[in-house]
């Protein structure tokens, strides 16, 4: 608990130092959720029924994230430091309960707005709780809570990092699927690295959400190794949801020739014509101002039959 409030603290007067506009806030959980918000308020507590109630935390959090997350960091920057330190470590883990309360808080700020979630236990307490489950069927019910969470933040631009304790059991495999849809980072450190992984993930900002990428190819050409929900019929389209991105996010595809059977029923198409490629990608996305947007690249890539030729340019990284 020293380590991990000694972590937040740091970024929390960082955050004073250079981005004074920001709204910060606080959720911890034990047998109950306790929401502090900006700290400028008394926190308010859900325990009971209500922490299985996923529609009333939702609700709950949206409230919350009104009434308690009011003022920017230049002005809670010292009653959330004081409500930080006097937290205590104690009893179970509601974690299910205070993640769908901090994503909805969230989604009462700008678009872009990061969650992270700290723990060290298995969630045993309401809505995704581990706690007695025996079998598949039980535990395919837990995941579906963490992935209606994670969908709900990524349709708002929210993304969800996760930071777990090395030695400490959080089943972080099924945790680990909203970071990937929201387009977070999972984190598994040793306490006293604690720190340094904070600063880590704070440090990319999102700068877009709700992306999706359509790339289509010639016609002579279909995606291999790619998940086929995502083509459409003749394997030239590719439709893929992306959700929320910053500077460093990846996404590649490979490519290759159709069936020479397809080709040859393509009666206008002659390959042996044919001195490049055309690829287009179009994206969809929402700007951090909520503005929709949409970006179209396009390329042509050339053909050769020299093997020795193309190996000269090829970008042996990316296809390492």
């Amino acid at each position: 608990m020293q380590c991990l409030q000694a972590a937040i603290s740091q970024q929390i007067q960082d955050i004073g130092n250079g981005a004074t506009d920001r709204k910060v806030g606080l959720v911890s959980f034990n047998d109950q959720v306790t929401v502090v918000g900006d700290g400028t308020e008394i926190p308010d507590m859900i325990g009971g029924d209500k922490l299985n109630d996923y529609d009333f935390l939702i609700k709950n959090g949206h409230e919350q994230g009104v009434k308690r997350m009011t003022k920017t960091i230049k002005d809670s920057q010292k009653h959330l430091s004081d409500k930080l330190m006097s937290l205590e470590e104690t009893g179970p883990t509601a974690l299910g309960p205070a993640l769908a309360t901090g994503v909805a808080m969230a989604a009462e700020g700008a678009t872009g707005s990061q969650v992270v979630l700290c723990t060290d236990g298995l969630a045993n307490i309401g809505i995704g709780s581990f706690d007695e489950v025996t079998d598949d069927e039980e535990m395919k019910k837990r995941e579906e809570v963490y992935e209606r969470i994670g969908q709900y933040a990524k349709s708002k631009g929210i993304t969800v990092n996760i930071v777990s304790i090395v030695g400490d059991e959080c089943n972080l495999e099924t945790l680990s699927k909203i970071a990937e849809l929201t387009g977070g980072e999972v984190e598994r450190v040793d306490p006293i690295s604690l720190t340094q992984n904070f600063a880590n993930i704070l440090s990319k900002p999102i700068i877009a959400s709700n992306v999706v990428a359509k790339v289509l190819l010639h016609k002579g050409l279909q995606f291999r190794n790619v998940d086929p929900s995502l083509l459409s019929q003749n394997m030239s389209l590719m439709v893929k949801d992306i959700g929320n991105v910053n500077e460093d996010t990846e996404h590649m595809f490979e490519y290759t020739l159709k069936k020479i059977s397809e080709l040859i029923e393509m009666e206008d198409l002659d390959l042996t014509q044919i001195k490049s490629f055309p690829f287009q990608t179009q994206i969809t996305y929402k700007a951090l101002d909520g503005s929709k947007c949409i970006r179209v690249i396009t390329s042509e890539q050339k053909i050769s039959n020299e093997r020795e030729e193309v190996e000269r340019v090829a970008n042996f990284d990316l296809l390492g």
